[in-house]
Order: structure tokens, then C-alpha cells, then sequence
């Protein structure tokens, strides 16, 4: 049962890793700056986004935590909306 149940966590885990670096690759199509770094965390995978320059850092632990709670919302929108929370938290902080 544990087998089945880390298996089916780390599946989730590499869609989800999927679902990111094709977010990476549309930011590259639209010609705005924005590079991945993929890192082991914990038990899932922590991302270093680079968006013109500001560095912000998204868990998948984050991801998975709201994806439960908003069920109207794809990965890449919750990506994307964690990734603008986190450049305005910095952008409020430098102020």
C-alpha cells in the first residue's frame, strides 16, 4: 500500500514538473525572461524562478496545497498566480 501510495505521489510530482517547464517554455515563446530551476525538497520538488531578474522560489508542497482547495484552477494558473504573489511580497519589501 505505501508502494502504490509514493508511486502515485511521485507521478503527481513529475506532471506537476511537466506542467512547469511548460510554463518556462511559453514564457520563452512570448519573449518574456523568466528560467526554472528544479530542485528535490523535502518530499516533492522546489522551483527557482527567475523573472526578469527577481528570484522568487515555489514548492510543490504550495501547489499541491491550493490545487485542493481551488479545483477551478490548472497547475500552470496556480504556478503562475503563486509566482506574481511572491514578486509582489519583494516588490513590496524593496519599497
Amino acid at each position: 500500500m505505501v508502494l502504490l501510495f509514493h508511486n502515485a505521489t511521485e507521478e503527481r510530482l513529475e506532471r506537476l514538473s511537466r506542467d512547469v517547464q511548460a510554463i518556462n517554455d511559453e514564457a520563452r515563446q512570448s519573449s518574456y525572461e523568466m528560467s526554472v530551476v528544479r530542485k528535490p525538497s523535502g518530499s516533492g520538488y522546489e522551483w527557482e524562478v527567475t523573472v526578469y531578474g527577481r528570484k522568487v522560489t515555489v514548492k510543490s508542497e504550495d501547489i499541491l496545497k491550493i490545487q485542493r482547495k481551488r479545483l477551478d484552477l490548472s497547475i500552470k494558473d496556480i504556478f503562475k498566480e503563486i509566482v506574481a504573489w511572491k514578486l509582489k511580497a519583494l516588490s513590496t519589501l524593496q519599497s
